[in-house]
C-alpha cells in the first residue's frame, strides 16, 4: 500500500507531532509512507531522520488552484494508492483535485480540531472524500452537523508517543528549565502547554487563587497580547511566557498541575502527554476533551470560560494532594492504556483498506 500524507503546518502543533508519528507508525507497519510537508522545516527533518520519504510541498494560504497543482506535479511524479490529507490547506487543494477530475486516486480527510470552516465546504469535502477522519467523538458530531454523512465518518483517536515522554530527562536538562522559568518553592508551579488558545481564562482566575502560583505559559511568544496580560498578574501569583520549544518534557518535572482551558481540540497532543506523566490535569469541558477525560476520575473538566470554576478546581487541587494523585495515576493509565499509537495506527489502516476495498469494487 502506498500512501500520500499531507500536512500544512512545518513545526509547533500537536497535528505536527500526531501526524508525523502515525505515518512513521504506518511505515513500520509495512505501508510506503509518502510525506508531504512545509521544505527545510523541523517537521521535515524529524520525517527524514526517521526514514520517511520525504516531499517538500509549501502549500500557501487562499492559494487553493496553486496548491491543487503542486499536489497534482508530486502525485504524477510519485503515484500512490491513497492520499490523506491532515490539515485544511492540503484538504482543500485534494478536494479541487477530485472535484475537476485530477485525483487519480482516493482521498481520506483527517480533521484534527473542531471545524470551523464553513457548512457549504465541509460539506463539499465531506462529499468528495472517500472517509472523513475525526480524532474524537465531538469533532465528528460537529462534522455531521456541518453536512458530513454519517456513513463517511470514521473516530479514530490521536495515540500518545512514548518516545516522546519517556526519554531520559537529566538533572542539568530540570536544572537549566528551572532557572529559565524562576523556579521558587514558595509558589506552586502549573502550567499550561499550547499556543494561544483562552490561556486568558486561567490568567483572570488566578485573582480569584489564594494559593502562591507560578503560572508557565509555555507557546506564547512575547509580543502576544496574551504575555502582556500575564505581566499584569499581581502577587502572590507569577506568570511566565515562553515561546514555543521543540523539546519541553524537562519542564513537566516542575509542573505539579497541567492545565489546558482551550475549546477547540480535537484530541490533545500535550493534554494526553501530561497525563502520560502522571500529571494531574484541568482542561475545559468541550471539544475534544471529555473523551480524553472522565471529570473526577482522571482529571477534572470545568466549566470554558468561567474564572471562578478554573479558579476553584486549581485551588482544590493544589490542596488535596491525596486526591491529585489519585487523579494522576488514573490519568496516567487511560492516556497508556487506552490511546496507544500502535491502536491509532491499526485503526487507520483499517480505513484506508476499506477505502480501497471500496475503489476497486468501484
Amino acid at each position: 500500500m502506498r500512501v500520500l500524507q499531507v500536512l500544512q503546518q512545518g513545526h509547533g502543533t500537536g497535528a505536527v507531532t500526531s501526524t508525523l508519528h502515525l505515518a512513521i507508525g504506518l511505515a513500520n507497519s509495512g505501508v510506503q509512507v509518502r510525506f508531504a510537508c512545509p521544505p527545510e522545516s523541523e517537521v521535515a527533518a524529524l520525517a527524514a531522520a526517521a526514514g520517511l520519504e520525504v516531499h517538500p510541498v509549501a502549500l500557501q494560504p487562499k492559494h487553493h488552484r496553486r496548491n491543487a497543482a503542486l499536489l497534482a506535479d508530486l502525485l504524477a511524479r510519485h503515484p500512490v494508492d491513497l492520499a490523506n490529507s491532515q490539515s485544511s490547506r492540503d484538504r482543500n487543494a485534494l478536494t479541487l483535485l477530485r472535484a475537476s477530475g485530477r485525483l487519480p486516486v482516493p482521498f481520506v480527510a483527517t480533521r484534527r480540531q473542531m471545524p470551523l470552516s464553513f457548512p457549504l465546504g465541509n460539506w463539499a469535502v465531506s462529499r468528495l472524500a472517500a472517509r472523513m477522519i475525526a480524532v474524537s467523538r465531538p469533532v465528528g458530531e460537529a462534522l455531521v452537523r456541518r453536512g458530513t454523512p454519517r456513513d463517511r465518518l470514521v473516530v479514530v483517536p490521536n495515540g500518545l508517543v512514548l518516545d516522546r515522554v519517556d526519554r531520559p530527562v537529566g538533572a542539568a536538562e530540570v536544572a537549566a528549565w528551572r532557572e529559565r522559568i524562576e523556579w521558587t518553592p514558595t509558589q506552586r508551579t502549573v502550567g499550561i502547554v499550547a499556543r494561544p488558545k483562552d490561556q486568558h481564562v486561567v490568567l483572570e482566575a488566578l485573582a480569584q487563587v489564594r494559593t502562591p502560583v507560578r503560572l508557565v505559559l509555555a507557546g506564547i511568544p512575547d509580543a502576544h497580547p496574551l504575555a502582556a496580560m500575564a505581566r499584569a498578574v499581581a502577587a502572590p501569583h507569577t506568570v511566565v511566557t515562553l515561546p514555543f520549544a521543540s523539546d519541553i518534557r524537562p519542564l513537566y518535572e516542575l509542573l505539579e498541575v497541567v492545565l489546558l482551558p482551550s475549546r477547540i481540540e480535537g484530541l490533545s497532543q500535550a493534554l494526553l502527554e501530561a497525563m502520560a506523566l502522571g500529571k494531574p490535569v484541568l482542561a475545559s469541558d468541550a471539544a475534544g476533551n471529555p473523551d480524553l477525560i472522565r471529570e473526577g476520575v482522571d482529571g477534572r473538566l470545568v466549566a470554558p470560560l468561567d474564572p471562578a470554576a478554573w479558579a476553584r478546581a486549581l485551588e482544590e487541587t493544589l490542596g488535596d494532594p491525596a486526591a491529585a494523585a489519585r487523579l494522576a495515576e488514573a490519568g496516567r493509565r487511560t492516556a497508556r492504556e487506552e490511546f496507544s499509537l500502535q491502536r491509532t495506527v491499526e485503526r487507520t489502516l483499517a480505513v484506508y483498506r476499506d477505502v480501497l476495498a471500496e475503489s476497486r469494487c468501484a
